[in-house]
């Protein structure tokens, strides 16, 4: 993924990638390329672009545009939508084979999941597609700790509360917009 401030740039750089692919009897994935406009003019040209801003997605996080709570626009992030669905579908799959190993190994592998999943989508503005993501996971555990015998051995209440503690927070690791070297990490002024 390359960004560029210009539109012109955007096709130099597609033009310019093209040519240097051909001597390697290489091209450019239609499918895969796309030169969506983002920005505040973006945000203006739905009159003229009826589809109106883009998204793109990548490597499971989908790009948009947005607006701060002041009004300036800002490339937003959220977890794709499809991501999320699959990896909701292989966590299930792997607790279906833990469910042998007991209750402790699958709230193990939890734990584990959830902070390497915290770590890859924790970027700015996708707080909530972390946070949401939680409750899933940890329904899918509920489910599989329940199967374990003929009938629930659990409710919802104890189960939350067994596994709450253990649970990461929901937490933003990869600040993609840092605060100026001026301002302190509270956001007020240096004396």
């Amino acid at each position: 993924m390359a960004c560029f401030e210009h539109a012109a740039d955007a096709r130099a750089c597609l033009t310019a990638m093209t040519e240097r692919l051909a001597p390697f009897d290489r091209e450019v994935e239609p499918s895969k390329t796309a030169l969506p406009r983002f920005g505040s003019k973006a945000l203006g040209s739905t009159a003229t672009d009826p589809t109106g801003p883009r998204t793109l997605s990548f490597l499971g996080v989908a790009h948009y545009v947005g607006r701060r709570r002041r009004g300036r626009c800002v490339v937003g992030r959220k977890t794709d939508g499809k991501r999320m669905r699959k990896t909701l579908k292989c966590l299930n799959e792997r607790r279906r084979e833990l469910r042998a190993q007991g209750g402790a190994a699958m709230r193990a592998f939890l734990v584990r999941h959830l902070r390497g999943h915290i770590q890859y989508y924790g970027v700015s503005g996708n707080s909530r597609g972390v946070a949401g993501y939680l409750y899933p996971a940890a329904n899918v555990l509920f489910k599989w700790l329940n199967r374990r015998s003929q009938r629930r051995s659990l409710t919802w209440k104890d189960c939350s509360a067994c596994i709450r503690p253990l649970l990461p927070k929901a937490r933003i690791v990869h600040d993609l917009y840092p605060l100026p070297g001026w301002m302190t990490q509270t956001g007020s002024r240096r004396v």
